[in-house]
């Protein structure tokens, strides 16, 4: 029997499109991991995260230092260097390097490009975490680089700010870049006694006034609470230094209504059903607030009063429309819920415009249902992540819910403005309580008006209670998870990295037990009428636009045993990127915290490149690109400026030193004429190669980025 079920555990990691798939380990013997993904112009690939050294990176490789002209608070660093590999449109090789000094952060967490995705790729943001004292303002920071791997590699930061962030804004990191370069960020904490705000940076990174917010702090030091800016007594909009929303209840009255009238309102909820208050934090209150004489008696309508030891409410995530610089928020409100007095966490997602006028709010929830009823929803509800469905003119809103009750978030066959919506898993099943199940939305843009939801709730171990066969031959045998009534167990969203295609199917990273995958999945996991046990995962996927099924979802974790489980729950997804092709999922291995050994079994590495490895050296950075026929969509290519240029191996054409300044040696075992091109192409330099090795004078160029071109091959080469 034993010898039975461990063929079946061989069996459910099958390696579909073995060819074309690659999963690679990538660091050294110390702490490594990528935390984010992105494609760029020219379909070569940028990769972030941290590594405690760089002697694992082949010397050829060129490594460049980046200079920053800022204080950042890192003084409880643990030393490592934060990174960004640039690396060949196929992932095999590595192009360059450009780094963080050692110990100036503790890594590079997030990349962002204020350009539309699909689109050339515009500037570069960053932002990386750093260990200080609160004092010292620990956080993270956010940084614009002072070029974007295309047209110019990266030396410097342009500017850089640092923000105090605990908790939520820690964790999560929730900002964003407008198309014109500005950045909305959240600092502080969540939950706490202490602080929280959102702001907004110009485009040389210094807080700015935001017209229709309502809180702004003056030249003479002082506050004023009102709108739109320009109007405060001091002497006009010259006279705002910058503005905020607070997310603070306590002597204050932000996301609440300041008039009865708007507080007595009764506005449409986005799904058939009502609620009170124009503002999505009146529900808390008795009554309206006076900003001159701030208070705040409850409850508010519906049960509901604000958790007195925890006047700071959690801001967890941001996303911007480039198209109209409209802002997204996404929080969430610590409560008390009566009857009962339960302890709770309320969501709601807030849109505003480019002049930070409120537009709508939604709560992802019935107030008032269709049938008139006022109702509480006790489960704690978060809002993980945010993105923005360009195709279809939608947010995307990746939330979790704690627990399940009568009113949760929205089931996906129940909408009103889409009567015929089916999502993948429309409710939250089964008996299990104290989990946390995860949730995707599709609200309209100019409203917020539900369009499409599912759950993504994985099945629980050992649950039975299990439907029909998914009638889609892609979902491999898997009972339909809207048929029968299984238990299912804690699946939680990587935080603020859902990334959308360009058609509108929806790409997460996740974490789950006896997870669903699909037939074409590199890594499948063994299905609960095979007898053999589940272990918790990691995995990928992809649903299509309309959230009714997934196209693709593989699992990334060790190679576990299926009777003890043994081997398996050992790896963190963090960063996923959709191309034509298919999926690139980045993230780590983890590793004993006192002996720096790795967990568990490795994952089933394959087409291991040149710069990785097919087993775990410690916490070893991971990445994946998983490739599949449904996946295809030639809308999700980057528009290529350059489509002529090939970029190939170090082996086939090395220029030395690379960065360079007065001369380059140029090997190879091709011959032919030599050009050194500007980025538009045009010839600086030329000259016959007849000879293995050859040494170009370069002392009369401009610093900047170059193309070495022999025959048909290229390669970049930077002259500083």
């Amino acid at each position: 029997m034993r010898s039975l079920l461990f063929f079946l555990s061989i069996c459910a990691l099958s390696h579909l499109y073995s060819q074309q798939n690659l999963l690679s380990y990538a660091g050294s013997s110390g702490r490594d991991c990528f935390y984010d993904v992105t494609q760029l112009t020219d379909g070569t690939f940028l990769v972030c995260g941290y590594s405690e050294d760089l002697d694992w990176i082949d010397p050829q490789v060129p490594k460049l230092q980046l200079v920053v002209n800022s204080n950042i608070p890192n003084s409880l660093g643990t030393n490592r260097f934060g990174i960004i590999l640039h690396l060949t449109a196929d992932l095999s090789s590595l192009i360059e390097v450009v780094h963080f000094p050692q110990g100036m952060v503790e890594d590079v967490r997030f990349m962002k490009t204020n350009s539309l995705p699909y689109q050339p790729t515009g500037d570069l943001f960053i932002s990386c975490n750093t260990a200080d004292t609160y004092n010292n303002d620990g956080g993270y920071v956010i940084a614009k680089l002072n070029g974007n791997f295309v047209n110019q590699l990266p030396t410097q930061t342009e500017w850089v700010q640092v923000v105090w962030a605990m908790s939520y804004a820690k964790e999560a990191h929730p900002w964003d870049v407008t198309s014109n370069g500005e950045v909305y960020y959240v600092s502080g904490e969540a939950h706490g006694y202490d602080w929280s705000a959102m702001y907004c940076l110009n485009q040389n990174g210094i807080r700015k006034p935001v017209e229709n917010w309502r809180t702004h702090w003056l030249t003479n030091n002082s506050e004023w609470k009102g709108t739109p800016a320009s109007a405060n007594p001091l002497g006009g909009i010259d006279d705002v230094m910058y503005s905020g929303i607070v997310f603070k209840y306590q002597n204050r009255c932000e996301l609440r209504s300041w008039t009865q009238a708007d507080f007595d309102q009764i506005m449409p909820d986005g799904n058939g059903g009502t609620r009170k208050g124009k503002w999505p934090a009146d529900f808390l209150f008795s009554g309206p607030c006076n900003p001159s004489s701030p208070s705040s008696l409850s409850p508010g309508y519906n049960g509901y009063s604000p958790e007195a030891c925890c006047p700071v409410w959690g801001a967890s995530s941001i996303t911007i429309d480039r198209r109209s610089n409209h802002v997204y928020l996404g929080m969430n409100f610590k409560s008390y819920y009566n009857p009962g007095n339960t302890p709770d966490f309320e969501p709601a997602v807030i849109s505003f415009n480019n002049e930070g006028e409120m537009l709508w709010w939604n709560r992802l929830y019935h107030e008032i249902t269709p049938s008139g009823d006022t109702v509480g929803s006790i489960p704690d509800q978060y809002v993980d992540a945010l993105a923005i469905d360009y195709s279809n003119d939608l947010l995307v809103v990746g939330a979790r819910s704690h627990g399940n009750n009568t009113e949760n978030l929205w089931e996906g066959n129940t909408i009103e403005a889409n009567p015929n919506a089916l999502g993948f898993q429309n409710q939250f099943t089964g008996t299990n309580g104290n989990i946390h199940e995860s949730w995707l939305g599709k609200l309209t843009l100019d409203q917020g008006i539900l369009m499409n939801s599912t759950y993504v709730a994985e099945y629980a171990e050992s649950t039975t209670n299990f439907g029909a066969p998914h009638p889609d031959p892609n979902l491999d045998g898997w009972p339909n998870p809207n048929d029968g009534w299984p238990n299912v167990n804690t699946t939680r969203l990587t935080k603020n990295n859902m990334k959308v295609s360009s058609n509108g199917d929806v790409l997460i990273g996740a974490v789950g037990r006896r997870t669903i995958t699909t037939a074409n999945a590199y890594q499948k996991m063994v299905k609960p009428f095979w007898g053999g046990m589940s272990a918790w995962n990691s995995f990928v996927r992809v649903y299509n636009s309309s959230l009714g099924i997934p196209k693709y979802s593989s699992l990334i974790v060790g190679e576990w045993d299926t009777i003890t489980q043994a081997g398996g729950g050992n790896t963190d997804i963090y960063g996923v990127f959709k191309t034509a092709q298919g999926i690139v999922a980045v993230g780590r291995h983890t590793a004993d915290a006192t002996t720096f050994i790795a967990n568990g079994n490795s994952i089933p590495t394959i087409n291991v490149p040149n710069w990785g490895d097919s087993s775990p050296q410690g916490e070893s950075a991971i990445i994946a690109y998983f490739k599949a026929d449904n996946l295809y969509n030639p809308g999700d290519s980057i528009q290529d400026q350059q489509s002529n240029i090939k970029t190939i191996s170090q082996n086939d054409i090395i220029v030395t030193p690379n960065p360079g300044r007065e001369e380059i040696i140029i090997n190879s075992c091709l011959n032919g004429k030599i050009e050194i091109q500007d980025l538009m192409g045009k010839s600086i330099i030329c000259i016959t190669k007849l000879n293995p090795s050859i040494s170009i004078n370069t002392e009369e160029l401009p610093n900047g980025l170059y193309l070495v071109r022999l025959g048909k091959s290229v390669v970049k080469w930077i002259k500083n």
